[in-house]
């Protein structure tokens, strides 16, 4: 069984306890492991948050993440930088794109800001590649972002990229929060047949953003459409699109039962990205393995 450095820091707590109430002299005080640091970089004229662990796992990986539309990847923090205090390397893009305002959208700047966020993450991942030689590439994304993610691992939708090769080579598995539903013109589910790596996909029971997902079960599609495995489906009862403002929209209030799920969903992608077993989910959540 792996047991992370987190759950390891607590056990050890747990053990020093007795020693600390017989007051055994001369007991050794154990410093936490080292947290991860972050840092704002270029790459290609790209703005990058890099994340380092403090201690990389032996089952590290370089993670390439894409956020969700009128966002950032400060917005972020709480799941990249939770992915790199488990050991992991990532490099979480703020896509140069205008934000989405009321009205008709733009389709022809649309599709040109689609075609920006993949050179995007093909900048980042190159970044990875320098910084992370030979770990294994991991694509993640949230909303729409889980889309880019899906993309580069394989899923076609039906506007042109941007020229580059598509699966991105090296790409081996892929980390989905609340993936968007089909959207006609765009991606339905013979696009998401073609995703070729293991994919991980979550959402939750109050995850309705339209037009979007107009239910939240819009959100499973992909890995209903999807036919390699294993594929993980994680699933939180209440969960909404941002997990109780834990990613998206951290400025508003967090509601902590939300938070809770999402560090159990956090530990479950963790799980899935390093290839071990499927985790137990904790009450209010399901996990089906495909």
């Amino acid at each position: 069984m792996t047991i992370s450095r987190r759950a390891a820091v607590f056990g050890l707590a747990a053990l020093a306890a007795p020693a600390m109430a017989r007051r055994l002299p001369r007991a050794p005080l154990l410093s936490p492991p080292p947290g991860p640091t972050v840092v704002e970089i270029e790459e290609a004229g790209v703005p990058i948050r890099l994340w380092r662990p403090g201690e990389p796992s032996r089952n590290a990986r370089a993670i390439l993440f894409s956020h969700g539309a009128n966002a950032t990847a400060q917005r972020y923090d709480a799941l990249t930088g939770g992915w790199a205090s488990e050991g992991h390397v990532v490099a979480a893009v703020s896509h140069r794109e205008p934000a989405q305002g009321g009205g008709a959208p733009d389709e022809a700047a649309v599709r040109a800001g689609w075609a920006r966020r993949l050179a995007d993450m093909r900048a980042a991942a190159s970044l990875l590649a320098r910084v992370a030689p030979g770990v294994p590439l991991v694509a993640a994304g949230h909303s729409y972002g889980a889309l880019v993610a899906q993309v580069l691992g394989g899923a076609r939708t039906q506007w042109p990229g941007d020229g580059g090769p598509l699966p991105l080579p090296g790409v081996s598995r892929i980390l989905a929060f609340s993936p968007p539903g089909p959207l006609p013109g765009f991606i339905a589910a013979e696009g998401w047949a073609a995703i070729a790596v293991p994919m991980f996909v979550a959402t939750g029971t109050a995850d309705i953003v339209p037009p979007v997902a107009p239910t939240w079960q819009a959100h499973l599609a992909s890995f209903e459409a999807a036919t390699v495995s294993p594929r993980w489906l994680w699933v939180g009862e209440g969960v909404d699109h941002y997990f109780g403002n834990r990613i998206g929209r951290p400025e508003r209030a967090r509601d902590e039962e939300q938070a809770r799920l999402f560090e159990a969903a956090l530990l479950a992608s963790i799980a899935f990205a390093e290839g071990r077993p499927a985790p137990e989910p904790p009450p209010g959540a399901t996990l089906t393995v495909r």
